[in-house]
C-alpha cells in the first residue's frame, strides 16, 4: 500500500490522509463493480489494501450516496454509479483533475500487479469508468 500511496501523493498533491480512503473507495468500486475473482486477484496484491478500504468506510459522504442511489433507483441510470465515486471522492477534497490523477495511478500499479489484461477484465466491467478515463484524457 505504502509504494500504491506514495505515487497517488506524488500524482494528486493529496496528503495521505485523504489519499488513503480515495484508493479504499477506488478498490471498494471496483470490488461493487468488476467481477469478483478478478478484483480479488488484485486486492490480493496489494498489501494493506483494507487499510484503504477501512479508511474509506470510515469517511461521510454527506449523503451523496443516497441522493444518488435514490435517483438512479427511480431512473435506474448506469451511470450513476460513477457520480456516487465521483460525489465520495469530492467530499474528501478531490477536484475532477486530482480524481483523474488518482484513477490514473491506481489502475497503472494494477497493471504492474496483475498485467494488462488483469486490468482489462476490471475495467471492462465497468464501461462508465472507462469512458470517464477516455473523456478525461481526451481533454486538454
Amino acid at each position: 500500500m505504502k509504494e500504491l500511496l506514495t505515487r497517488v501523493c506524488e500524482a494528486t498533491g493529496l496528503a495521505e490522509a485523504a489519499a488513503l480512503p480515495a484508493i479504499g473507495h477506488v478498490l471498494q468500486f471496483m470490488r461493487d463493480h468488476a467481477p469478483a475473482s478478478d478484483v480479488a486477484k488484485l486486492v490480493d496484491k496489494i498489501p494493506d489494501a483494507n487499510q484503504a478500504t477501512a479508511a474509506a468506510a470510515a469517511t461521510s459522504d454527506a449523503g451523496v450516496t443516497a441522493a444518488i442511489g435514490a435517483v438512479k433507483g427511480l431512473f435506474g441510470f448506469g451511470h450513476m454509479d460513477m457520480n456516487v465515486l465521483a460525489g465520495k471522492l469530492g467530499n474528501l477534497g478531490l477536484s475532477e483533475k486530482q480524481t483523474r490523477a488518482l484513477l490514473k495511478e491506481v489502475f497503472a500499479y494494477a497493471e504492474s500487479l496483475i498485467g494488462k489484461d488483469g486490468v482489462a477484465k476490471i475495467t471492462d466491467a465497468m464501461p462508465h469508468l472507462s469512458g470517464f478515463m477516455a473523456s478525461a484524457e481526451a481533454r486538454p
